[in-house]
């Protein structure tokens, strides 16, 4: 069974509490926007140790391609699969779940079953905007602190509850 990852960039993979932490403050102002090493190290262990893929759903696509997004990811030390990106949708009326939706119906063949029956995902994001019925998946991350060990914790379970589930 695939388990996929829907990746936020902004407050899940940088945050405040990185910013604070760095030895260079100069640095770390130009660098506040980009991958924290810490959060791309928690990313890296949680898809090691569950086979998960990831697949980007911040705006950072809007604006860095597919490539571009890896290869900053592989600079941190990623060593998973990103496989993709949410499509774009008319984000003056579009909720960010319905992209990751779109997302999970656009790959049905990849992931082996439609959509109404996928349910080995966990979305990381720093925002709410996700549908009703992704609650059970979604895990909301402080902006101020990113991604931590307890959030991947969570997302392991997650994974657990629904690759032990019988069919």
């Amino acid at each position: 069974m695939k388990k996929i990852i829907f990746l936020d960039i902004d407050g899940v993979m940088n945050s405040e509490v990185d910013y604070l932490l760095a030895t260079n403050k100069e640095q770390a102002h130009e660098e506040a926007h980009e991958l924290s090493k810490r959060t791309v190290k928690l990313l890296d262990d949680l898809v090691r140790d569950t086979g998960a893929e990831v697949v980007i759903s911040s705006v950072w696509r809007y604006s860095t391609s597919l490539e571009e997004l890896r290869a900053m990811f592989e600079a941190k030390g990623f060593t998973g699969k990103i496989i993709g990106v949410t499509p774009v949708y008319d984000r003056e009326t579009c909720v960010r779940g319905n992209e990751i939706l779109g997302w999970i119906k656009d790959n049905k063949e990849y992931l082996g079953q439609d959509y109404f029956d996928f349910e080995s995902y966990v979305i990381f994001d720093d925002d709410s905007d996700m549908l009703y019925w992704q609650r059970e998946n979604f895990i909301l991350i402080d902006g101020y602190t990113g991604l931590t060990h307890n959030k991947t914790y969570k997302a392991k379970w997650i994974f657990n509850k629904y690759n032990n589930k019988e069919i």
